[in-house]
């Protein structure tokens, strides 16, 4: 799998439940600000703490490539989220590997035939 595909299968499934809808809320007689409301479901809310809470321990960094959409949607994170890109890359890479365990065997078959 290619660089850029290996990033864009990791942010595949979160890309879609980042685009939140801004609904307009009648402002108040007291404000004259156009106030508007960003409505959030509980299973989004429970992955933003979850990638919030994500410890990263390791040292060691990578140099990888983004394409331009996964950018655009890693620079909007600190600011729209409160949520660190390094915890958000990490809890990606290792949900992914959770999820997907053949490939953690099929990486140690490989290295065992080297």
């Amino acid at each position: 799998m290619a660089n850029g595909d290996y990033i864009s299968k990791l942010v595949q499934g979160v890309r879609a439940d980042l685009v939140l809808p801004e609904i307009e809320v009648k402002p108040s007689v007291k404000s004259k600000r156009k106030v508007i409301a960003k409505t959030r479901s509980r299973g989004i809310n429970k992955l933003i703490n979850a990638i919030k809470d994500f410890e990263v321990t390791g040292d060691s960094k990578r140099l990888i490539r983004m394409d331009t959409r996964t950018e655009e949607v890693l620079k909007l994170l600190s600011p729209t989220f409160g949520v660190d890109v390094t915890s958000f890359v990490n809890f990606l890479c290792w949900d992914f590997l959770e999820n997907n365990p053949e490939l953690v065997n099929e990486i140690k078959q490989s290295i065992q035939k080297l």
